[in-house]
């Protein structure tokens, strides 16, 4: 009897056993049934609405709708002219070294994070914009007329004009300046052309004697709103350069500066392009700023004394080096508040050089008018308002190793950076003879 017990419990041990195994067959085939249903085999959507907008003799911006995945999109890839180009995490992509006058074809198909690929999409057919005829333009007259009409068609607050400039557009731009600057003409006149820019040979025919000028200018069918360069064939002021980095924003400073420029026949002159609040992108530079919207925020892209990718930027560089004498005088325009001085002058730090422009050119205000009052950092240790102590400009030219993020430790005393009151200064002539002829008897 003891023995058949001990059969039956043996038979029902290898049953039980055999159960166990036979469930974890099934499971184990139950996990791998789920495993493979969990494999993403679905491609995304083909992507829509290819498009190309700011086309120019060498690059254009591509952009399209967004492709759908059950999962997610990891990647874009663009084709030209039926082969592959270049892969885009996100559904646009900006191309430059163009071929200009030419056809092109772009098609893209999106890719998902498993590897699957859509189909490409409908092409698009592109033509870069014909080459722009390379010939040395001439115009004569006041200059100021000449470049308060060209300060009349900048774009204002937010019309989305102004283009960041590419390292090779920069690079282009750099060389334009180098030529103008060793006085080849015909070299600047071939490199200009390519970012769809002109030289004119401007010659002053109501100065004595008759001054003549090259003005760096954008053709008429603009594409870039980078700014007007201006510099003086024989000039008498030849440590000076006027910039007005504002011309729209600080009201009547672009004016200010052609007229002071034309009177002294400085060295160079820098007019923006664009209101400063034309785009919305933030420049990577450092410092804040109320000027575009009610609340502190970011620098705007557009804002050429705070970003250090600019023409602006290029072309301050580029005389400093080249000029060892140079002076940079920015006029900017601010509100004045009860308890601010009619004039804010700084060197970009609130370091003193060893040659004071700032003191020399208050007191040769105050000459012009007793009335003014003045702020300078580097004296009033504690003011810091419209200091311009993140000016990118200022603080490359005051050695900075860093100019977007990094102020300057010291200073060559070679940036002189101006904010006016509105009604002493920049209103009118009656104000702009006042800094024109204090910059006369400083430089």
């Amino acid at each position: 009897m003891d023995l058949i017990i001990k059969r039956r419990s043996c038979s029902q041990t290898i049953i039980s056993f055999l159960w166990l195994l036979l469930g974890a067959i099934s499971c184990s085939s139950e996990d791998k049934e789920n495993t493979e249903t969990a494999v993403d085999l679905d491609p995304p959507t083909i992507p829509v609405g290819l498009k190309a907008e700011n086309i120019t003799q060498r690059t254009l911006f591509l952009y399209w709708n967004p492709a759908e995945d059950n999962v997610n999109v990891k990647n874009y890839s663009l084709y030209q002219n039926g082969e592959f180009l270049v892969g885009s995490g996100k559904p646009s992509y900006y191309l430059d070294d163009l071929v200009p006058g030419t056809d092109y074809t772009f098609q893209v198909l999106a890719t998902d994070e498993a590897g699957n690929s859509s189909k490409l999409s409908d092409p698009i057919n592109v033509h870069t914009s014909d080459p722009l005829v390379a010939e040395l333009q001439f115009a004569s007259g006041n200059l100021e007329d000449y470049l308060r009409d060209l300060l009349d068609i900048v774009p204002g607050i937010s019309a989305k004009k102004y283009k960041v400039p590419t390292d090779n557009e920069l690079d282009q731009w750099d060389s334009i300046i180098d030529a103008i600057l060793d006085e080849d003409i015909t070299k600047a006149v071939d490199e200009a052309v390519y970012l769809n820019y002109q030289i004119v040979e401007f010659t002053d025919i109501y100065s004595s004697p008759n001054q003549v000028y090259y003005i760096i200018k954008e053709y008429q069918e603009r594409q870039n709103y980078w700014g007007t360069y201006v510099f003086s064939k024989t000039p008498k002021r030849k440590d000076l350069v006027l910039a007005a980095p504002h011309v729209l924003h600080d009201q009547k400073t672009g004016y200010q500066a052609a007229f002071a420029f034309r009177r002294n026949v400085a060295r160079a002159l820098f007019l923006s392009g664009a209101h400063r609040c034309d785009q919305e992108g933030s420049s990577t530079c450092d410092g804040t700023t109320k000027s575009c919207s009610s609340y502190f925020g970011a620098y705007r892209i557009s804002d050429v004394p705070h970003n250090t990718n600019t023409t602006f930027q290029v072309t301050t560089e580029n005389l400093f080096n080249a000029l060892p004498s140079s002076v940079f005088v920015q006029l900017h325009g601010f509100g004045k508040e009860p308890t601010d001085p009619y004039v804010i002058l700084s060197n970009g730090t609130n370091k003193t050089p060893e040659k004071d422009y700032v003191v020399m050119l208050r007191d040769a205000l105050l000459e012009e008018d007793n009335t003014l009052t003045f702020k300078i950092p580097h004296i009033d240790l504690n003011w810091t308002r419209y200091a311009a102590f993140d000016n990118t400009q200022g603080r490359y030219i005051n050695g900075s190793a860093s100019p977007c993020s990094v102020p300057a430790t010291g200073t060559t005393g070679r940036f002189v950076h101006i904010e006016q009151e509105r009604s002493k200064l920049r209103q009118d002539e009656s104000g702009w003879i006042k800094i024109s002829n204090a910059l006369g008897k400083v430089f």
